[in-house]
Formats: C-alpha cells, structure tokens, sequence
C-alpha cells in the first residue's frame, strides 16, 4: 500500500469517527500524522530528483569543497537525532570541486540509509579518505538480490517495505555522484551491515589547505 492509499483510507475510516472507540480515534490520528510526514518527505524527495535531473554540469555552480569538513558536518546533525546510536569516524583532508548543496544532501542521504537500518544501540561508522567517502552500518545488510537495484528509483527492498522512506534516498545520491562524475558502489561488509561508497575526483592541494 502506497503512503496516499493509506492516509485515504484512515481518513475515510475518520469520516465515521463518533461510531469509533475513543482509543482507536487516537491512534488512527497519529497514523494519519505520521502518513502526512511520510508524504511530505516522499514530494521534498520528488523535487529534489527533478531538481537533480534538470541540472547541467555548469561550472558556475561548482565550487572548491573540504569533502572531510562537510562530511563532518553531516555526521554532527546525525548524531542530535540518531541519538541511540553511535558514530565513529576517521575524516582526512581532501579537496573536491561541486555544488555545496546537493554533495550534503547526498551525504545526508547516506548517513540517513546507514540509521534507518542500524539496530538500537548500534554503530555507524564514516571515513573520507583520497575523495572517497564510506558510509557503513552494521545492520542486517543488503539482500543479493537487492545489491543489483539499491539506487534505482522508488526500489524497496522486501525487508524495507515495513520502514519509513520514500525509495528515492539513494537514487538522489546516483543523481548527484553522476552530476560530480563520481562513483557509487553498494557491498555487504565481512561481519556483516551494509557498506556504500561515494569516490569523487580529487583536486590537488588538500595537504597545502588543511
């Protein structure tokens, strides 16, 4: 069921709310709050695909990025809201050239993956090194069959489909590593979790500005 069929379907119920107990009148509410946080998510991720698709690789746009300062920065605002889990990172110097903008929103994005599928207590752990950044849980990882498909649009893997999430997280980042001719490159690690890579092109000089 897509989130707009369900929001439809407990307003409908809702249409009948003096016929229905006051407990199940409150929890269809909260449903209904937490489907219209779902759909609100899934258009800001919409728009940002256009977004995504419609742009040139203009050089006006771009810009020299410490790739380890934003990096850092994303991990920060993770941790004041995955606040039962765990970050340890290891960040190098490294300088790239993009759009401020959409690299964060593609780091967030992976940091985003990485939470929703940490368990309880667990760890996220980040590392930026020679233009490549790797984001790695220690969930349940990624299915074989899924490996194939992780940054495809609106791709659910069948032990997601109970999760919050549009499906567009990881194709934003396709989108933005294909705009910064980077790479991207989804493994299950060893010991088990999920391990995905995002490599950029690298300037030279990140040693001189650190």
């Amino acid at each position: 069921r897509t989130p707009l069929t369900s929001l439809r379907t407990n307003i409908e119920t809702l249409t009948r709310a003096d016929e229905l107990p006051e407990i199940e009148r409150r929890q269809l509410l909260a449903d209904v709050k937490e489907q219209l946080v779902e759909l609100s998510v899934l258009v800001a991720d919409l728009v940002d695909l256009a977004r995504e698709s419609s742009l040139d690789r203009g050089e006006d746009d771009y810009t020299e990025i410490r790739l380890d300062t934003l990096v850092e920065e994303a991990v920060m605002r993770a941790r004041r809201y995955a606040r039962g889990l765990a970050f340890e990172s290891a960040l190098e110097p490294c300088l790239i050239s993009g759009v401020v903008a959409r690299i964060d929103r593609a780091i967030a994005n992976l940091l985003d993956n990485a939470i929703k599928w940490s368990p309880s207590g667990g760890v996220v752990e980040v590392s930026v090194a020679d233009g490549e950044v790797v984001v790695r849980d220690h969930g349940s990882g990624i299915d074989e069959e899924d490996l194939p498909h992780v940054f495809d649009r609106f791709y659910r893997a069948t032990s997601s489909r109970g999760l919050p999430g549009s499906g567009l997280g990881l194709a934003i980042v396709k989108q933005v590593a294909e705009l910064h001719g980077a790479s991207l490159s989804a493994a299950n690690a060893e010991d088990g979790g999920a391990r995905i890579v995002l490599r950029f092109p690298i300037l030279e000089g990140a040693e001189e500005k650190s």
